[in-house]
């Protein structure tokens, strides 16, 4: 008689290629008849009983697993699923929680929903969860279009009930192709002072709704209002950018707004539009021969001895003038290779006076690229708005009288700061800009003339006044800050020089010598120094707490974007989705999925 293993101790034989764990109650598949199989499943699942089988009868069970196999294929394949574990339908709340997992990784991730019909990826799933069922491109869709969204908005809700007062910001971006993306971004600042940003609405377009677009931005901020129960008292603002605005609008963003100055001040300049074309033309040259580019690389780094640079980015044909302006800085520091292989392989060449003025040109437009990338950010809001305007017209003004040798430049450098006075003068005088400088401790009223600076006090008071908020407490203590340390960026150094005592006011105005307390109480804040500008205002503020009164206008106004940008992030990161809508996936779906995808992060989902 052959020796019965110790494991039917664990195990009911239900048949011969079948047994139930006594333990756990799972069904296993015995292939080959052997029990190494269910020994395996003791080690893994029931250690305690596993420790229980001898030594002999484990050693058995091997030589028997052995002899059996003989017979049998035991090959897993990738297709297949785990040979140990008869099918059986999963649990469905374990389902619905991989399939809510899946969607939102398809939303997140931008992954297109072409994804979940991969065979790759299917067998991949298999493998990780054998009994799961991947579902149909419809089911995903519907689950994070309906389920997912729904919840979403309600916790969009809980949040905007939580902020006193928002501003709002509408963006619009079009991309390479007929795709378009509208968005509606909301900004505001907690109670704790910890700044909150989300999307409101997100719409898919196409090139032939353009002129539609100013139309639809009102019936956007309606629907978003009505379907989150917005009250219309708490908007502070809306910051629109030039696609957004209605003809004849003031453009707020102040990113369009400088990059329409440099753009109306290069098509002013024939000579510089002339270079930019060279440096295209160059560009081009190889980016089209990998062996011109390999010709250059030996000769910068072999033959000039120098470290290894990238020439540019690829689509030379479509780029904007930020995108050639970095082109120019490579090609700077090609320069002498360059003009090698020009003389050696008969390409078009730069002339000495030209590599002076695209270096003159990029040295113009550094501190734009620099602010610009300062109001790209998330964080940036409207009280850095006429500081950096400032500083950029002190930067435009010393390039007018340091570039007179190139009238190229020159001219250029004149033309810039023209158009900076002439678009951005309506955003340096509005109060909410004024109101948002004066509350960073960072500037307050270093960049103000004697007149806004009256008016911006006034504006404060008001504000006090009517919101009936004048208890505070007397100060315990003037904060000392340590001073900044000098930056070696251009447009640093000018913010650093106009923020020295030498060149502002640091003195508080005569006009708060009032005896009431909402005067003195301002007159205090006057006299506190002003913090570095690497510094945190919400931090300053939150630690502050003899200033509550002013608590409410402080979070209003700092809640202020400086830019209304948001689209463009949006879109970059949402590519897949509309290659799926090219494909089928409706306008309102894809609308929603982008308001999930742009939230995921700023509700904590996962």
């Amino acid at each position: 008689m052959s020796k019965k293993s110790r494991v039917w101790n664990f195990f009911y034989k239900e048949s011969d290629t079948v047994a139930i764990c006594c333990l756990c109650h799972k069904n296993y598949s015995r292939k080959g008849r052997g029990t190494t199989c269910l020994r395996n499943h003791l080690k893994s699942k029931h250690p305690a009983e596993f420790l229980t089988l001898s030594e002999n009868d484990m050693k058995y069970m091997v030589k028997t697993e052995i002899n059996d196999s003989s017979t049998a294929n035991t090959n897993l394949q990738l297709h297949d699923t785990d040979p140990l574990e008869v099918q059986r339908p999963i649990d469905s709340d374990e389902a619905y929680e991989c399939d809510e997992k899946l969607a939102l990784m398809i939303a997140q991730h931008d992954y297109s929903f072409g994804l979940i019909k991969d065979a790759g990826f299917v067998n991949f799933i298999k493998v990780l969860q054998p009994r799961y069922t991947i579902n149909t491109i419809g089911y995903y869709e519907n689950m994070i279009c309906q389920d997912i969204y729904q919840r979403m908005q309600a916790q969009l809700k809980q949040q905007l009930v939580m902020l006193e007062s928002v501003s709002l910001a509408t963006s619009i971006w079009w991309g390479s192709g007929d795709q378009g993306l509208l968005s509606l971004s909301c900004h505001g600042i907690f109670s704790d002072f910890q700044p909150k940003h989300l999307h409101l609405k997100c719409e898919a377009l196409d090139k032939r709704q353009t002129e539609e677009v100013a139309c639809r931005i009102p019936n956007m901020i309606s629907n978003a209002i009505h379907e989150l129960q917005l009250p219309k008292e708490k908007i502070n603002c809306i910051i629109r950018d030039e696609g957004t605005c209605t003809q004849g609008a003031v453009v707020e963003c102040s990113v369009h707004l400088l990059k329409l100055c440099v753009k109306c001040a290069i098509e002013s300049n024939e000579h510089l539009q002339q270079l930019d074309a060279k440096c295209l033309q160059i560009a081009k040259h190889f980016e089209q021969s990998p062996i011109a580019y390999n010709n250059l690389k030996y000769i910068h780094e072999r033959r000039l001895n120098r470290e290894p640079f990238p020439l540019m980015e690829s689509n030379v044909t479509q780029l904007s003038w930020n995108a050639i302006f970095r082109l120019k800085a490579r090609l700077l520091k090609l320069k002498d290779a360059l003009s090698i292989y020009a003389e050696e392989y008969n390409m078009v060449k730069m002339y000495p006076d030209e590599w002076l003025d695209i270096d003159l040109g990029n040295r113009v437009i550094q501190p734009i690229e620099e602010i610009i990338s300062i109001w790209s950010d998330t964080s940036a809001t409207a009280s850095s708005v006429i500081p950096l305007i400032a500083a950029l017209r002190d930067s435009l003004r010393t390039d007018v009288h340091n570039f007179v040798s190139s009238v190229t430049i020159c001219s250029f450098a004149r033309k810039l700061l023209e158009e900076l006075e002439s678009k951005c003068s309506t955003v340096i005088t509005d109060i909410k800009y004024l109101m948002a400088t004066y509350l960073d401790p960072r500037y307050k009223q270093a960049f103000f003339t004697q007149q806004e600076a009256q008016l911006v006090t006034d504006e404060v008071l008001t504000q006090l006044c009517r919101s009936h908020l004048q208890q505070w407490q007397p100060p315990m203590k003037i904060v000392k800050v340590v001073p900044n340390a000098k930056n070696e960026s251009k447009i640093d150094s000018f913010l650093d020089n106009m923020l020295t005592p030498a060149n502002s006011s640091s003195e508080p105005s005569t006009s708060f010598h009032s005896q009431s307390q909402l005067k003195n109480l301002l007159y205090l804040y006057n006299s506190e120094p002003r913090i570095e500008r690497q510094s945190d205002p919400l931090t300053w503020w939150r630690s502050n707490n003899k200033y509550s009164a002013m608590f409410p206008i402080v979070r209003r106004y700092l809640s202020t974007p400086a830019a209304s940008i948001a689209s463009e992030r949006l879109f970059s990161a949402s590519k897949n989705l509309f290659s799926d809508m090219r494909s089928g996936l409706c306008p309102e779906n894809v609308s929603k999925i982008l308001f999930v995808k742009a939230n995921l992060e700023a509700l904590g989902q996962e």
